[in-house]
């Protein structure tokens, strides 16, 4: 058994959510395929609050930002200008929007606004709001330009300032993450970004022109480590803004089909785990909250046992529990220290050719 060793980080536990509700799924499935489902997405989101801080749980949220609008005549008023002009157009929202659905009689439907429970996940020890953009852009899907992209992120910063949140990182949706987009990240303040496993079959995210094969492989990848841990150094993180914060992990829900697996799929991520505290490394875990809305329980104890499995590596190799802005942070910093004290050797030096 290992022992928490004095001066030596025993790993990074990050955690990150991408909180949606209808607006990550509207493309695929109609509101009543999921109304019930995310009808409990708000009791699930109070219910991870209260574990996080019951086991010392830092985490990201990463926030469409239409959910920050009250109503839809607010949301109507922050819409920008300039939006994707997606080949696909079922991919755009904005039809959606126009149609008037985000009505269900005098009151909001559900699953469209949720600032209610930003309020909360900010009030919540170490959780910090971040965006998963405005609409849920998708930068990877044909038809859309940097143009579009940089007018969405605006309108996600700007409405999200004023409800007094200030948005430090992003988690591009369906993990699509566009390299020639990152300079506008850097532009508009977001410092850090959840970028995609090195493994062919994560590295461009999730689209619905994926091939099945690909599919078929992540979802035994759940269960058996075909891929590998995905877990890296802090010292191999370049220290750029917008600092890259690779994910190890999608934690997929249960499955009642493949029930009988379910002590694998819960085996594979406590693996990996142990693994980046004995070795001092980063394991990224994160999902939809809205993944656990159904088969609660099951998806809840299984969230437990990790947690529980995070306090015990903890204890025996002092592994941190950090958001995304907190890694950033530290990587950010320790290239700073390693540039003042190159620069503080290179004055010493400079003294002692003078003498």
């Amino acid at each position: 058994m290992g022992s928490k060793r004095a001066g030596v980080c025993g790993g990074r536990f990050v955690l990150s959510l991408d909180f949606e509700m209808y607006w990550g799924i509207r493309d695929l499935f109609p509101l009543s395929f999921y109304r019930e489902q995310l009808s409990r997405e708000r009791a699930v989101v109070r219910k991870l609050l209260a574990l996080f801080s019951e086991y010392g749980i830092a985490c990201t949220w990463a926030v469409v930002g239409f959910l920050f609008a009250e109503s839809p005549e607010e949301l109507a008023d922050a819409l920008p200008d300039l939006r994707p002009g997606y080949r696909e157009a079922n991919l755009s929202p904005y039809p959606y929007i126009a149609s008037g659905q985000l009505r269900d009689g005098d009151k909001a439907a559900p699953g469209h606004f949720a600032f209610e429970l930003i309020r909360e996940i900010g009030r919540t020890p170490r959780q910090r709001v971040s965006t998963h953009t405005f609409s849920h852009y998708y930068c990877l899907e044909e038809g859309q330009t940097i143009e579009e992209f940089r007018e969405d992120l605006k309108a996600a910063i700007r409405l999200a300032g004023q409800k007094r949140f200030r948005l430090e990182s992003i988690v591009f949706p369906r993990n699509q993450c566009n390299p020639a987009y990152l300079g506008v990240l850097k532009e508009l303040g977001i410092r850090s970004y959840r970028g995609n496993p090195r493994h062919r079959i994560y590295r461009n995210g999730w689209s619905g022109r994926d091939a099945p094969w690909k599919r078929a492989i992540r979802l035994l990848d759940a269960y058996f480590n075909l891929t590998g841990h995905h877990c890296y150094a802090v010292e191999a993180c370049p220290a750029d803004v917008p600092v890259n914060v690779p994910a190890s992990h999608f934690m997929r829900p249960y499955c009642r089909l493949l029930g009988w697996l379910e002590p694998l799929r819960v085996r594979r991520i406590l693996r990996s785990m142990t693994y980046a505290a004995r070795r001092g490394l980063v394991y990224h875990l994160w999902w939809h909250p809205y993944n656990f809305s159904r088969d609660e329980d099951k998806n809840m104890d299984a969230l437990k046992r990790v947690l529980s499995h995070y306090q015990k590596l903890h204890r025996e190799y002092g592994m941190q529990s950090l958001n995304m802005e907190e890694l950033s942070d530290q990587i950010l910093e320790r290239t700073a220290g390693r540039t003042a004290a190159t620069g503080k050797n290179a004055s010493v030096r400079q003294r002692e050719e003078k003498t």
